[in-house]
Order: structure tokens, then sequence, then C-alpha cells
């Protein structure tokens, strides 16, 4: 069973975050991106190791998106590691992000006064 607060990550959903949040595809692997792999990879198997469960990864802008229900997992494991907390809402969702191992980890939650 779902919590009220969470949305799951629909095709739709995906579809527009890639849009909001799309940069230019990458064709050649600088360092800088090289760099970023191996942290998205890193913490990408950090995450799952912990049973948290990874939604989509952008490589080029290291941002992670898990799937919301998972935030209290990704807080009783990593909490003490976080850093830059933040939250942003776009129309009726709310991109929470955290700073960790070098990547954004992000979920998305309605935005205040959506919720069903």
């Amino acid at each position: 069973m779902r919590a009220p607060n969470v949305i799951p990550l629909s095709a739709k959903i995906a579809a527009e975050i890639s849009i909001q949040h799309a940069l230019p595809m990458c064709t050649v692997l600088t360092p800088d991106l090289a760099d970023k792999l191996r942290a998205l990879n890193d913490m990408t198997r950090r995450l799952r190791a912990v049973g948290v469960r990874i939604e989509a990864a952008s490589p080029l802008d290291g941002k992670i998106f898990i799937n919301a229900e998972d935030s209290d997992q990704l807080a009783a494991s990593f909490s003490s590691e976080w850093r830059g907390v933040s939250w942003s809402t776009k129309g009726v969702h709310t991109i929470n992000s955290v700073r960790l191992g070098g990547c954004y980890v992000c979920w998305l939650t309605p935005a205040k006064g959506q919720e069903q």
C-alpha cells in the first residue's frame, strides 16, 4: 500500500522530468563526464544495496531519481551524509533533492494542496 503523499513515477511523469531537465546529448566521454558517471554508478550501487529503488538517472547533470516510497529508507541509511537538502515545486509536483556521494538524489511528492 502506498502512502498518500507518494507519486509513483509513471512513464508520463518520467517523460515530463526528462523534458524539464534535458541536457544536450553527449557523444564524447570527457574526463568530467567520466567522473560524473563514476559517482552516479557508485551511488546507484549504494542505494540499491540498502533497498532504495532507482527510477531514472541522468549522468550529465548527476541526478538519480528514486521511488518516493523509498525516501524513508534513504534517510535511515544516508542522512548523516546528506548535503544541500532542497525542494522545488513545479506544477503539481515537488521535486525533493539531497546531495549525496557527488550526486543529487531526487524524488517526487505532490505539491502542497495537491494531495488526493
